[in-house]
């Protein structure tokens, strides 16, 4: 009778175990590839979704939660937008987070995550606001550039890329490029800058990737201070972008269903002897 106790609550034990495999636990990472005393990332906002969620297009005006973001590292509204929210009608399914701090040359930060492999959350979108600037970005404008879906088939345990690559980055459009206004501007010696949010002269623009010299056409460039390192689309200096992400599975203990096992046969056994 005890061997029957025990192979009931091991089978309960694995199906438990069964249904956790359509779920995975993954840790996002973000390092920073900047030079020292280059750009920095504001804190990243990340999202996992099936496919629908589209942050921006190029060549179009930025909406109020891009602006948000790009202007002042404000994540709130971009993240109210993929929940759904904002129009009283949440997504179901969709998971999302705001990963660190601002993100210095070097640095690294990451957070987990529970998503679900029934096609809810099988693409990853992230956005994050770059400093200094008025409105510079880094985001992923096409939804369905980043799938797991390796990860989720077992293929691989984990997906790397770069973000913030030369020619990648963008101009939100919204608001001029002006030092006097810029964000961040403290963090590198620079004088002026924003000192509250959306304080810039409105450019009404569009979306557009940044080309060149990325501070060149900047209004109030400071005199006496080298902006090179700041050049994000120098590939002598950010040949690997502003930042790496790599999402990697959390592996659970092999032991763990066994544990699961043991543990509660046990328990089985103590209220029968009870």
């Amino acid at each position: 009778m005890k061997n029957l106790l025990r192979a009931g609550v091991c089978s309960a034990a694995l199906l438990v175990t069964s249904q956790a495999a359509h779920a995975l636990s993954v840790e996002v990472t973000v390092t920073s590839n900047a030079p020292i005393g280059g750009v920095y990332l504001t804190p990243v906002w990340v999202g996992f979704h099936d496919g629908s969620f589209d942050s921006y297009d190029g060549g179009t005006p930025s909406l109020p939660a891009l602006e948000a973001l790009a202007e002042d590292g404000n994540t709130g509204p971009i993240s109210d937008v993929f929940a759904g929210t904002l129009v009283g009608d949440p997504v179901a399914g969709r998971v999302q987070g705001t990963i660190g701090g601002l993100l210095a040359p070097g640095q690294t930060v990451s957070q987990t995550f529970d998503i679900s492999a029934d096609g809810a959350n099988t693409y990853f979108s992230y956005a994050s606001m770059v400093l200094p600037s008025n409105d510079y970005y880094v985001a992923n404008g096409n939804p369905l550039a980043h799938s797991l879906q390796a990860i989720f088939d077992g293929l691989v345990d984990e997906i790397v890329f770069n973000i913030g690559t030369p020619g990648t980055v963008n101009d939100a459009g919204t608001e001029v490029n002006d030092f006097a206004t810029s964000a961040g501007n403290g963090l590198f010696g620079l004088p002026g800058g924003q000192t509250g949010p959306n304080q810039g002269a409105d450019q009404g623009g569009v979306n557009a990737n940044v080309v060149g010299d990325p501070f060149a056409g900047f209004l109030n460039i400071p005199g006496g201070i080298d902006l090179a390192l700041f050049n994000f689309n120098d590939v002598a200096l950010y040949g690997d972008g502003i930042a790496t992400v790599s999402i990697r599975v959390v592996p659970i203990p092999a032991a763990l269903p066994l544990m699961a096992c043991g543990v509660g046969a046990l328990g089985f056994l103590r209220r029968k002897v009870a």
